[in-house]
């Protein structure tokens, strides 16, 4: 057997192998506390959720049993394929329960996302057939795009969560993959109209189902237009552009038809007619989603600006430093190689065959962050749909780099690339290889907290501790803070007293203190409250603090890194701990979004004095 030919199999197997470990390792990393949000209402909604008798009662949105409407969850803003999914096959291997959903629904998580690895190695082939590279480091693009993306950091840890961002992602890679296909058609000397109706046929289903996963992928229609543009502008042959059109979106409607039926409000199959209780509940969250609603999960984004915001979250936790360099080496490279040509031959190589994909996979990258970073949710997992797409710009420009380096420098520059690269990934799977961080905290808080102690906890956070052991809270006396809402009087009439009767306040994480303290104009006597309460002039003394940091091991070696620029629940910093040993990145005031969920820094507070709250925080001067 030919070890050259062998060498690129070998390659991507083992590529397939790593970015399987990354997103299958550590699947119950909540040891079954379900202590993700958006995880805990997906499976109540799936497992509540019932499959109707025919094909009428599921198209019927009033009636169905498989819409969330009718079983009890009035505000519902998902897309339904990822649950149908997750339901159907729960259901056919008997794990349709509470605990087996959300264990499954990660799992089929982590698999979506290796198909999306394969697709951007599949495309990464495509492009290198359509730019004729034969021979060489060329060969290896695909390869290179494809560890690109499987290495990436935000894509591992939503393979760990049972949501719908991964299905997004992966339908709108598909649906590139396919327009990818129809434009490779162009070279064929003969054009064959039923395999190209066949490919609008699947490109339509493929973008109907990311629709049914998220009603954002709307966005993604332009590159498809772009697309269909460049192909008739090539082809020239009227009739069979327009059936592939007519059956592109015929496939698309009727696919979304049937992943998200209850998008539409009656049971025919053709139908314009949209759900009103569905665009009710976009319009409320839209409202909900504004500075001036103070929702307590938006409020960590009053104060942020728009593009810097989510660009530094990008590259400081969703690639990771490593990842960013290499992408914004490769990318610089992929227009480096254009340098000495004037701008006619650019804008020639631009709209050739071999270069248009990379052309509309940049386009889609800007498009995506130009309207989504411009909003007020910056959420960092609304960004997720375009790294597959910076992975294969910056494969290509990596190996115009690599063309230009000698022989013998390469071999250094892949070992060293590699391992460079390797680090955060590797890093940030440690938090997957311990116990979360609320129940270290709750068994903590058993042996050390004695029973029938007041325990404060905020509202909007899990309440700790969690149940160890059939050990309960319920052992202690719970106080609820509510702490979000307009510092008033009002307010603090009710705070006070609370603060009054606790003996320990437990923040779970920093979801409260983050947000609120970032907004201290709107919320000025909060914000000193968290002030004084890690200052110790509260009353309170830190007495515990449980961390779960991306590491790598290091014997003997003590290094902590604190990412700049971060301002999210900074007011924790000054008391801040790090014994970890090894190599350790400090993401603890990184986007909420990234770290509340499988990975939060837990503080036990113990009074050790009574203070004059009022005084101290001047809820005199309130109105």
């Amino acid at each position: 057997m030919n070890t050259k030919k062998l060498l690129p199999t070998l390659v991507i197997v083992g590529i397939f192998l790593l970015a399987a470990f990354f997103r299958l390792y550590g699947n119950n990393w909540d040891q079954n506390y379900h202590l993700h949000p958006d995880e805990r209402f997906l499976t109540m909604v799936t497992t509540a959720l019932q499959w109707p008798k025919d094909i009428k009662g599921y198209l019927d949105t009033n009636t169905s049993t498989l819409n969330p409407h009718n079983m009890g969850f009035g505000f519902y803003v998902y897309g339904t394929f990822p649950i149908f999914f997750t339901k159907w096959i729960a259901g056919f291997f008997g794990w349709d329960t509470y605990i087996n959903v959300t264990l499954l629904g990660r799992f089929l998580s982590g698999i979506v996302d290796l198909l999306t690895l394969i697709l951007v190695y599949k495309i990464g082939k495509i492009i290198i057939l359509l730019a004729k590279i034969k021979r060489g480091i060329g060969l290896f693009i695909p390869h290179i795009s494809a560890l690109l993306y499987g290495v990436t950091v935000l894509s591992i840890q939503l393979a760990h969560f049972y949501t719908v961002d991964i299905y997004l992602t992966f339908f709108l890679t598909l649906t590139f993959y396919f327009l990818i296909k129809i434009l490779a058609s162009i070279e064929e000397k003969h054009l064959t109209p039923m395999r190209l109706e066949l490919l609008s046929l699947l490109m339509g289903i493929s973008f109907g189902l990311s629709i049914g996963s998220k009603i954002t992928s709307l966005l993604f229609l332009p590159i498809i237009g772009l697309g269909g543009i460049y192909f008739a502008l090539k082809v020239k042959k009227i009739r069979l552009i327009f059936f592939c059109a007519l059956t592109f979106i015929l496939s698309t409607y009727l696919s979304l038809r049937f992943a998200q039926p209850y998008l539409f409000a009656d049971s025919r199959i053709f139908t314009l007619s949209l759900n009103p209780k569905v665009i009710a509940n976009w319009k409320e969250l839209q409202a909900l989603g504004n500075p001036t609603a103070a929702f307590p999960p938006a409020v960590q984004w009053i104060h942020t600006k728009a593009y810097l915001y989510p660009l530094k979250h990008t590259i400081f936790f969703g690639l990771g430093v490593p990842l960013t360099v290499i992408l914004i080496v490769g990318i610089f490279f992929l227009f480096y190689s254009l340098r000495q040509k004037t701008l006619r031959k650019t804008l020639v190589i631009f709209f050739s065959l071999g270069f248009f994909p990379l052309f509309l996979s940049f386009l889609w990258i800007l498009l995506l962050f130009g309207y989504q970073g411009g909003q007020f949710a910056m959420n960092l997992r609304y960004f997720h749909p375009i790294y597959p797409f910076l992975a294969l710009v910056a494969g290509f420009g990596i190996q115009y780099l690599l063309q230009i380096l000698p022989k013998r420098v390469i071999r250094i520059a892949l070992v060293f690339g590699i391992g460079f690269l390797l680090l955060y990934p590797v890093a940030f799977m440690s938090i997957y290889n311990r116990p979360i961080t609320r129940l270290k905290a709750s068994q903590w808080i058993y042996e050390n907290i004695p029973a029938g102690s007041s325990i404060a906890g905020e509202h909007w956070d899990d309440f700790l501790p969690l149940t160890v052991n059939e050990k309960s809270w319920q052992i202690y006396q719970g106080i609820e803070l509510p702490v979000y809402g307009t510092d008033n009087k009002e307010k603090w009439a009710v705070l006070l007293p609370k603060l009054e009767d606790a003996n320990y306040i437990i923040l779970s994480s920093n979801r409260a203190y983050g947000s609120l303290v970032s907004t201290s104009d709107r919320y000025p006597v909060i914000s000193k409250y968290y002030q004084s309460l890690f200052d110790g002039n509260l009353g309170f003394e830190k007495i515990a603090e449980f961390t779960s940091r991306p590491t790598i091991l290091l014997p003997g070696i003590h290094i902590c890194i604190t990412p700049p620029f971060m301002r999210y629940g900074i007011v924790s910093k000054p008391s801040q701990s790090c014994g970890e040993e090894g190599l350790v990145y400090i993401d603890d005031y990184a986007d909420e979004s990234f770290t509340v969920y499988d990975h939060p820094k837990v503080i036990v507070f113990k009074k050790v004095k009574q203070v004059d709250y009022g005084k101290l925080l001047g809820i005199d001067s309130l109105r």
